[in-house]
Parts: structure tokens; C-alpha cells; sequence
């Protein structure tokens, strides 16, 4: 059987994510990682995620709350870690407050984060414009040091043969000629993607940067 070789395109913090998760829970796949650019040049670098989430009507709710949660309890651990200052994982105590009471009061998820309450009427006094809110501990990730740690742990990933390239060296010939032909399609926004129908890769995740 031929080793399935996975392309991810696009090294901010959701490709770069996709590429380590692949490479460690299918290690008998080859994965490449191909961006423009690479931290500290991405959009991902200016920013910082705060777990919560919006409810999308065409997914069932049980499989909402179990991303939700399997994302929770990943960032939870590593924020609990030794590696928490250098993966910029920590917890966050906030509110988000609305004009309007919302339909639904308590989120999916207001059950996996942490002390989800509704905010008291002498909270909300600090906020004259807005009507209700909602008080929680979730968990923040800072990405400008979230995306160098991950690459501090690439000898894993390069032991599982995953490569980072960036776009100058897709002008090289490149050994396999369909991988040479995809990762230049990619970048350069190819709309046909059947033509790497006939080929032996996966392709799990995929951000066009043009």
C-alpha cells in the first residue's frame, strides 16, 4: 500500500494545527506543511482565540458540543501544563453582554467551560446600553506564542516526515512531479482540484493564500 501523503496549506494557527494534529494521530502518513508565510508573518500572529462558540443550525448539536468540548479539554491541558507561559494557554474570566435577552440564555457549551452564570443587575450597571449578559471562565490562546511553540516541537513532526516549505522553493524541481504540481497549484489558486484525483494524497485542510 502506498504511504498517503496529507498537504496542508496555510501555516497560521488553524493550518498549522491541522498539520501537527495529523502528524501525530496518523503517523504512517506523510504530511507537508506549504504557506506563503510562516510566524511571526501571519494573520494568526496578530491575534488571539477566546473559546466560545456560535450555535450553526445545520450541525447537529451533539457534535457542536463535542468539538467544543474536545477543544476545551485540549487547551485545559495544556494550560494546566509546565508549557502553558510558552504556549500562551491560560484561562480567561470575562463576560459578553447583548442589547436584547437572547432567545437562548445558556449557550451549548455554557456546561464545559467554567462558572457560567448570568450576570446580576448591578454587574450590568457597568454596561447602560446592554440588557443581559452572561459571566464565564473559558480558556484564551495568545497565537504569537502559540505558533512558535507548536514549531518548537516540529523534530516530532520532522521524525514523521513532516516538511516546512515555504513558496520559494516550489520553483525547484521537486522529486515527486504530482506534489510539485499541487503545492504550486495551490498557491497560485487553482480551481480544478480534480486533477489530483488520480494522485495518492490527502487532502484534509486547505487554505488558499493568493
Amino acid at each position: 500500500m502506498k504511504r498517503v501523503k496529507v498537504v496542508v496549506v496555510g501555516a497560521g494557527v488553524i493550518g498549522f494545527s491541522t498539520a501537527v494534529c495529523v502528524a501525530e494521530s496518523l503517523p504512517s502518513c506523510s504530511v507537508t506543511l506549504v504557506a506563503e508565510k510562516f510566524s511571526p508573518d501571519t494573520t494568526s500572529d496578530g491575534a488571539a482565540g477566546i473559546l466560545f462558540a456560535a450555535e450553526f443550525p445545520d450541525i447537529p448539536l451533539q457534535r457542536q458540543r463535542r468539538w467544543f468540548k474536545d477543544s476545551f479539554d485540549h487547551l485545559l491541558s495544556i494550560a494546566q501544563s509546565a508549557e502553558a507561559p510558552r504556549a500562551g494557554v491560560m484561562l480567561s474570566s470575562g463576560c459578553q453582554v447583548f442589547k436584547e435577552v437572547p432567545a437562548v440564555r445558556r449557550p451549548f457549551w455554557s456546561d464545559l467551560v467554567i462558572g457560567f452564570r448570568e450576570m446580576s443587575e448591578r454587574e450590568m450597571r457597568r454596561f447602560p446600553e446592554r440588557t443581559f449578559g452572561q459571566a464565564f471562565t473559558t480558556l484564551k490562546c495568545e497565537c504569537a506564542s502559540y505558533l512558535p511553540w507548536l514549531h518548537s516541537r516540529s523534530v516530532i513532526y520532522m521524525n514523521q516526515r513532516a516538511a516546512f516549505l515555504s513558496t520559494n522553493l516550489l520553483h525547484n524541481d521537486h522529486k515527486d512531479s504530482k506534489l510539485s504540481l499541487m503545492l504550486k497549484g495551490a498557491i497560485h489558486g487553482i480551481k480544478d482540484w480534480s486533477v489530483f484525483q488520480q494522485g495518492h494524497f490527502g487532502i484534509l485542510f486547505c487554505f488558499i493564500l493568493i
